[in-house]
């Protein structure tokens, strides 16, 4: 997961575990409507992160099944022949920062990118699809 995604998601864990703390390691604190918030907020604040490392794990798993790649955050790979690091993934897209460039770069999964030997760890869409451009193309024949 991207660095600063994690961040996020372990500030607003924090965050629901001070309000946690506050309600229920001590005297009741606010009125009972009060209280109802703040449990609210808990609630919103877990259900956010879980909702976004839960979006980062399904990219992962997507790109993985379908393009046949193994990736993770730090990954060191090229785009355009440019050396980098992956950094965070949204769907089909890795995000990479690139040597000397400050903002990271949304890249398709297999359009201009290297990726080290071991990466791929299946077949492609293009080879596991093959036999059915093939079918198409005899049929039309």
């Amino acid at each position: 997961m991207s660095a600063v995604i994690l961040a996020e998601t372990e500030r607003m864990e924090g965050e629901a575990r001070m309000l946690c703390a506050s309600l229920y390691d001590g005297p009741p604190v606010g009125t009972r409507d009060e209280q109802y918030d703040t449990l609210d907020r808990i609630e919103e604040l877990r259900e956010h992160a879980a909702s976004i490392k839960a979006r980062i794990e399904s990219s992962f798993e997507h790109i993985r099944n379908y393009y046949g790649l193994d990736l993770r955050v730090g990954l060191a790979v090229k785009h355009a022949d440019r050396p980098g690091r992956i950094v965070s993934l949204s769907g089909q897209y890795v995000e990479v920062l690139l040597e000397s460039d400050e903002e990271s770069t949304p890249c398709h999964a297999t359009s201009e990118m290297g990726y080290p030997p071991g990466a791929r760890v299946g077949p492609g869409p293009d080879e596991r699809f093959i036999h059915l451009v093939e079918t198409a193309e005899l049929r039309a024949s």
